[in-house]
């Protein structure tokens, strides 16, 4: 599945290159917020970086679709402190993640309600949609103590595959805001329960994360 995977990438880039008049190629940076459903701890408490290359194609007037590669730590952390400060308890989750987003684009170039408001953009604003392909890299576990021993937890599974969804806005000729929202496919969670149990859609530990991006086009 991975050797698969990556020559459908070489293809697409190749492809582009070679034959595509409307291409597009970029590198993004920035934040991601993180958490993992299932760990029994809430909250985007895990702020990590984040950073790639893309490359994008027009499909028509309103379309766009882009495919990346991009460095994703995701993951989740508690920290408790008692009322003087002292740490009282500690944990997180590292995942560090080699992903791949295949995205879909619509341009929205106005909001209206008819007869009550209407808004027309200046700039190019677009609703994104996708999946994202993801190969761990490392993934590790902490609390008080250090890093926990791997061999006396659950692996982590080498691959994730996530819903995509986001908001981007063009500020300028060359460069592009993103907001992305992403959440693991319930059917292949990143970690299993103890013991492999599974509640209909509830069959594991899940990413939930969401990524504030820059993206600047050559």
């Amino acid at each position: 599945m991975k050797r698969l995977f990556i020559n459908i990438v070489i293809l697409f880039f190749s492809y582009n290159i070679l034959y595509c008049q409307n291409f597009y190629g970029g590198i993004s940076g920035g934040i991601i917020f993180s958490q993992v459903d299932g760990d029994t701890y809430g909250g985007y408490h895990k702020l990590s970086p984040l950073g790639g290359a893309y490359v994008r194609n027009s499909l028509g007037n309103n379309w766009e679709f882009s495919l990346g590669m991009e460095y994703k730590r995701k993951g989740s952390k508690e920290v408790q402190r008692n009322e003087w400060g002292d740490l009282v308890f500690y944990y997180s989750i590292n995942l560090d993640y080699i992903e791949v987003p295949v995205i879909f684009s619509k341009k929205i170039e106005k909001i209206e309600i008819p007869g009550l408001f209407k808004y027309k953009f200046s700039k190019d604003l677009l609703i994104d949609l996708g999946l994202s392909y993801g190969y761990l890299i490392k993934g590790f576990e902490e609390d008080m103590t250090g890093t926990l021993n791997p061999e006396f937890g659950r692996p982590f599974k080498k691959y994730e595959i996530a819903h995509q969804l986001g908001i981007t806005y063009r500020f300028s000729k060359k460069m592009f805001f993103t907001w992305r929202f992403s959440y693991t496919n319930f059917m292949f969670p990143v970690r299993n329960h103890p013991g492999g149990q599974t509640y209909w859609f509830n069959r594991g530990q899940y990413n939930q994360n969401q990524s504030l991006i820059l993206r600047y086009e050559f």
